[in-house]
């Protein structure tokens, strides 16, 4: 009953220790690659502190269980805008940057992921997002 509020496929892929395993190995590498691009772009922001990267892989950490939490309960729009609020008050509470200054290191870091993906599928034939152009 209480795993009914949960997606059927989801909840299938943690039956067996190989499938949570593997869910750990993915959020772990996905983990990583947030920071690495949260921590390039708090290195824009000369008035950033903590950007050593324990600190800012413990961001990530925080603003991925809060994505989790909040899209397990709700969806849409709504759930976007929570998230979106809520994770630049705390990129800019952790690190110093101020509310618009979270915006742009938000900003920054997606763009810094499309100019990454867009330069991995040129040389390498590795797609990682899709562009509606």
């Amino acid at each position: 009953m209480i795993f009914e509020i949960f997606n059927e496929d989801w909840a299938q892929t943690f039956g067996t220790l190989e499938g949570i395993m593997w869910f750990l190995i993915f959020y772990l590498i996905f983990l990583i690659i947030m920071s690495i691009f949260l921590k390039l772009a708090l290195s824009f922001f000369s008035k950033a502190k903590h950007t050593e990267f324990g600190q800012v892989i413990m961001t990530a950490f925080i603003l991925t269980v809060i994505y989790a939490l909040t899209f397990l309960f709700l969806g849409g729009w709504l759930a976007w805008l929570i998230v979106l609020i809520v994770a630049w008050l705390i990129i800019s509470g952790r690190h110093h940057t101020g509310f618009l200054g979270a915006i742009f290191v938000t900003i920054i870091a997606f763009i810094l992921y499309i100019i990454v993906a867009i330069l991995l599928e040129m040389l390498f034939g590795i797609n990682l997002i899709m562009l509606p152009f």
